[in-house]
């Protein structure tokens, strides 16, 4: 009981993601191919992280307009940004998840 009250309070303090995050996950989401696999019972879709990483050099965060910076100029930069805590409600761990269905 009380591991679910932290858990919640965890949440509430990461927030939520900005608008480029969400825009630049939509994008990977229905851009980036995924292959899809069967766990403990469940279905699963994942991604290959090299494909990741070519298909955000190939958006438009990775052009620069005029007068502003590109959000990602290499492969390390895109690696760094898609590095970066990850604790927010928008992302999960599928076998943690899993686990706690299977304890329940």
């Amino acid at each position: 009981m009380a591991e679910r009250r932290r858990h919640k309070k965890r949440i509430q303090e990461v927030g939520e993601p900005s608008k480029e995050e969400k825009a630049v996950a939509k994008y990977l989401r229905f851009n980036c191919p995924t292959k899809s696999t069967n766990m403990m019972g469940h279905r699963v879709d994942y991604f290959i992280a090299s494909k990741a990483v070519d298909c955000l050099l190939d958006s438009k965060w990775a052009k620069a307009k005029k007068g502003e910076e590109a959000l990602f100029t290499t492969r390390e930069s895109v690696v760094d940004y898609c590095n970066r805590p990850q604790d927010g409600p928008h992302l999960q761990s599928t076998h943690s998840s899993l686990l706690e269905k299977i304890r329940d």
